[in-house]
């Protein structure tokens, strides 16, 4: 198999990338119950570098309360939302995008030996 060089451009250009996350509305209004809307709600979303996730864990030192808020933060790119404003969000909105945030970012769970 022939070796492929990349050059630094292409590794970093990942981290320049947004998604579009489509969020259910049982997560955005969770226990309502109405009409579909016209469009899907969705937000526009940007991975993580490494860089943005050392100065969350630096920031969140003295709460790690703070680390999910902080992804939401630095990885949502249109709403664009405050640290006041995400803290006002529900539980299962925050988790559903912290799940995307770290999907998007590549950090995806690594599976146990034990639970094969």
């Amino acid at each position: 198999m022939p070796e492929i060089s990349l050059t630094p451009e292409e590794l970093l250009a990942g981290a320049a990338i947004t998604f579009d996350v489509v969020i259910p509305l049982s997560v955005l209004r969770p226990g309502q119950t109405e009409a579909p809307l016209e469009s899907p709600p969705l937000v526009q979303m940007r991975p993580l570098t490494i860089g943005t996730f050392q100065l969350i864990m630096k920031a969140a030192k003295q709460d790690a309360g703070l680390i999910p808020l902080l992804m939401i933060k630095e990885s949502l790119v249109q709403p664009s939302l405050s640290l006041e404003q995400i803290k006002r969000m529900h539980l299962g909105l925050v988790n559903f995008l912290v799940i995307q945030i770290r999907e998007i970012s590549g950090l995806t769970e690594k599976k146990s030996p034990l639970t094969s």
